[in-house]
């Protein structure tokens, strides 16, 4: 098999799992740590070979992928692949509902998993969030430009959790588990289907990226300095510091910031 080059890559850091999306817009999935990940959740989107790069598949879809997310626990991990037409594909460990598989209107009930199975083993069109993306800031029904970033500009995967930054730089929407207040909402419920962020939500467009480590949510300014915080969020533990570390350099990966800004941080 020839070496693959990828010109964006996500690796899980606690779950143990990685992406990579090739020039031509595939992805490919495998598990980068024996210990952490076996692919028993799904979390890779694909069947295989676990430890070996393989294609990964969004279903009958036309649109290739253009950036990748991916996050959990050991052994429940969750990834989401975001497509060159903008649409939201999700799979892997739904056990606190992190894939937001349930419609806005569910709030703390969550949803139903189909066949009871509480995860996905393949990746699968999630509409509930552009669906509520769009109720929130409905101008974002006027975009028809049919790019990666025209209704989402940031996706954060935390532990047990999922973050959405809208392209308007103002509304988080936030989905998963609760408990520890990481969905920054006006409760801590113990799960909760996509819903907007009150905490981490802002405003004025001021938001460049989210971030998420474990029980911990928080948003990034410009300049790539916190802005907000939700959950068990301690900056001086070395764990969090890392993660913020990498999530600036996916930003500035992505073009979220203002690289002089950042550079100096």
């Amino acid at each position: 098999m020839p070496e693959l080059t990828f010109v964006t890559t996500s690796k899980a850091q606690e779950a143990g799992h990685s992406f990579g999306i090739t020039s031509d817009g595939i992805a490919h999935s495998y598990c980068h740590s024996k210990r952490n990940c076996q692919n028993e959740l799904g979390e890779l989107g694909r069947p295989g070979d676990a430890h070996a790069p393989l294609p990964v598949s969004l279903g009958n879809n036309k649109s290739s992928a253009a950036f990748v997310y991916t996050g959990g626990f050991p052994s429940s991990g969750h990834s989401i692949i975001l497509d060159s037409a903008g649409y939201v594909w999700v799979t892997g460990c739904d056990r606190w509902q992190q894939l937001g598989l349930g419609s806005s209107g569910g709030g703390s009930s969550g949803y139903t998993w189909k066949g009871g199975r509480l995860w996905q083993t393949e990746f699968i069109k999630n509409e509930h969030i552009m669906n509520l993306l769009m109720k929130l800031d409905p101008s974002l029904n006027n975009t028809r430009y049919h790019e990666p970033k025209q209704w989402i500009r940031d996706v954060a995967l935390g532990g047990d959790h999922t973050l959405i930054l809208s392209s308007n730089q103002k509304d988080v929407v936030s989905f998963g588990k609760g408990g520890e207040g990481q969905l920054g909402l006006s409760s801590k419920p113990w799960v909760s289907c996509p819903a907007k962020s009150k905490v981490l939500s802002s405003p004025k467009p001021d938001i460049a990226a989210v971030c998420a480590h474990k029980h911990c949510s928080f948003t990034l300014d410009e300049t790539g300095n916190v802005k907000d915080s939700a959950g068990k969020c301690n900056f001086d533990a070395k764990g969090l510091q890392r993660a913020l570390e990498l999530c600036r350099e996916r930003g500035m990966t992505d073009g979220l910031f203002i690289t002089e800004a950042v550079e100096k941080v």
